[in-house]
Formats: structure tokens, sequence, C-alpha cells
């Protein structure tokens, strides 16, 4: 989380996760008065609105690589600390170092797995659907890799906030 004595760089790229975060909340609520129109007017009207499985199944992805970078610099991810909490403060921190590391890979590989793809995407206009309704994807494609390179980021940030808790003398590794 921000401890006042990062960067200004940084501080700009929280800044940008706490905005995308925001926006995926905003996209939560707008997903739900549609889904919620869409079943009034099916059940009551015997009409629903076209394309909205199509909208929601592009924006469930859009939405979780909005908010998946702030949820990690927050530590709002699901995490079971039983062993964890039980080891000594280096060993916590070598375990945390070690989640960073394999983090920051996986995200990083994503963004590079996904690059090719995406570009693609924007060049033939990608989307999901038929006709009356066709969604784009390429756009959705781009947040995921934007979402992915930012929750690396974190992971490197969360790797050296260990790193350096656990070069200090007689403290203990920062933790989630």
């Amino acid at each position: 989380m921000h401890t006042g004595t990062e960067s200004f760089p940084i501080r700009v790229v929280h800044r940008m996760m706490e905005v995308m975060n925001a926006l995926g909340t905003v996209w939560i609520c707008v997903i739900t008065v549609l889904i919620c129109g869409d079943i009034f007017g099916r059940t009551m009207f015997n009409a629903p609105i076209f394309g909205v499985p199509e909208i929601v199944k592009v924006s469930v992805v859009a939405i979780v690589w909005l908010q998946m970078a702030h949820t990690l610099r927050i530590n709002g991810h699901i995490r079971s600390d039983v062993i964890l909490d039980r080891l000594p403060p280096r060993a916590k921190a070598a375990v945390n170092i070690l989640a960073a590391i394999l983090g920051a890979f996986v995200f990083g590989f994503l963004v590079l797995a996904g690059w090719d793809n995406m570009i693609e995407g924007w060049r033939i206009g990608e989307f999901e659907g038929e006709l009356p309704v066709r969604v784009p994807t390429y756009p959705v494609r781009t947040l995921l890799l934007l979402g992915a390179a930012l929750t690396a980021f974190e992971f490197v940030l969360y790797g050296a906030r260990n790193l350096a808790a656990a070069m200090r003398p007689a403290a203990g590794a920062e933790g989630r």
C-alpha cells in the first residue's frame, strides 16, 4: 500500500490502478442493471435485451483485469496464512519474495504471450456474437494485458518491499 515514500512514477501507476478499479466497479453496476433489465423484459414482455449474454461474457473478463492489480496492491486477494504466520520473519519474507517472483513471472509472461493476439485483434476488429449485437473484444484484450502488466509490476514492488524488510537487522518481513 502507499506509504508516502513512493516515487512520483509509482504514485502515478498506483493512481492508475485506483482509477481502473473504480471503472471496474462502475462497470459491475452497469452490467447489473443490464442483466436486471434483460430478466425483466424477458419475464414480463417476452422481450429480452439483445446481446446481454455476449456483453456480460466480455465484461466479466474486462472487470477482472481492471481490478486485479489494485486488489493485489491492497492485499485483497484470498490467501491462507496458516503456515506463513508460524514462520520466523526472514522465512516469511523468503516465502513472500518467492511468491512475488512467481507472480511477476506469470503475469509478465501473460503480457508477452498475449501481445500478438491483442495486436491481431485490433487489426481485424475482433468481436464476440453475431448481428444484431457484435461486442468488440479487442479492447478487452488490451485491458487484460494492461491489468496483467500492472499486476506484474505490483508483484515486483511487493518482492522489493519484502526483500528490503528481510535485509533490515532485527526487522521482520512486511508480509500481507
